[in-house]
């Protein structure tokens, strides 16, 4: 039976750099952020990470899957200087990130990276604090979350990879070979819990800004049911899917006004 194509075999023949800056200026931190939208326009959300990220010193490179072609509109945030990667939407986030270290291979050997998406709405505060606990850590690869939900693992919304540690064998293996998965459980399983799976197994040391258990049980996504404990800890992010589908959990509704109080912005106003 022949082996499913990886994705990078797909998209990197059609990928294309669409913004005026085309290379990496010279830093030692550079952020890949996946972010998809069924059009140009980009949200308060992506913006405001582009431009929190570059306020703490941080290259960026956003890697956007889009069935729209049309160049990206950034009126409605801030300005910054990212550069753009456009990519048919294949892969997923991972995808997005396999293909923004593909295309800019130096990211690898970087001493602080970090990897994100536009599942989060926000930053709604500087991501100084943030910033500092991941450069500050002694971890290999360090997670702005870690739960025990299906086995434990960091979550892959936000990771942060030091000390060139992307530039490990059996790191680049992972992000040039990954095949491409058709269900959400074999993206989770293949992606996400393969790559905690690939760490543990290699022995990096792991670790992550907030742990499951200050606002969560066992098993449960903290992100999802342990929200407002996140925000009240500093966690400047709600996950996308709170505000559009609230009634996963009971206070979900309860969002952006929990939001309003603790930093004064409308989240639905980010999407």
């Amino acid at each position: 039976m022949a082996s499913a194509p990886s994705i990078l075999e797909r998209v990197l023949p059609v990928a294309r750099i669409e913004s005026p800056r085309r290379t990496l200026p010279a830093t030692d931190r550079v952020a890949v952020v996946a972010s998809y939208g069924p059009t140009a326009e980009v949200s308060l959300s992506l913006s405001w990470m582009v431009a929190r990220l570059e306020e703490q010193g941080y290259a960026v490179v956003v890697v956007r899957a889009s069935g729209d072609t049309a160049p990206l509109d950034w009126s409605r945030g801030p300005a910054n200087d990212a550069i753009v990667i456009r990519k048919p939407n294949v892969g997923y986030d991972f995808g997005s990130w396999a293909t923004g270290l593909a295309l800019f291979p130096e990211i690898r050997r970087k001493p602080y990276v970090i990897i994100t998406n536009d599942s989060l709405v926000g930053p709604f505060a500087s991501l100084k604090p943030m910033v500092d606990d991941f450069e500050g850590s002694y971890f290999d690869v360090w997670g702005g979350t870690w739960t025990a939900q299906y086995m434990p693992h960091l979550q892959s919304f936000l990771l942060g990879f030091k000390g060139g540690v992307l530039d490990d064998p059996a790191l680049r293996y992972f992000w040039q070979n990954l095949p491409e998965q058709s269900t959400k459980f074999d993206i989770i399983d293949k992606y996400e819990l393969g790559l905690s799976r690939l760490l543990y197994g290699e022995g990096f040391v792991t670790g992550a800004w907030f742990d499951y258990e200050l606002v969560v049980h066992y098993t449960q996504n903290p992100t999802i049911s342990g929200w407002r404990g996140l925000l009240e800890h500093g966690f400047p992010f709600v996950k996308r899917e709170l505000l559009t589908n609230p009634g996963i959990v009971a206070d979900g509704p309860e969002v952006p006004a929990v939001v309003q109080e603790l930093y004064g912005i409308d989240p639905t106003g980010w999407l």
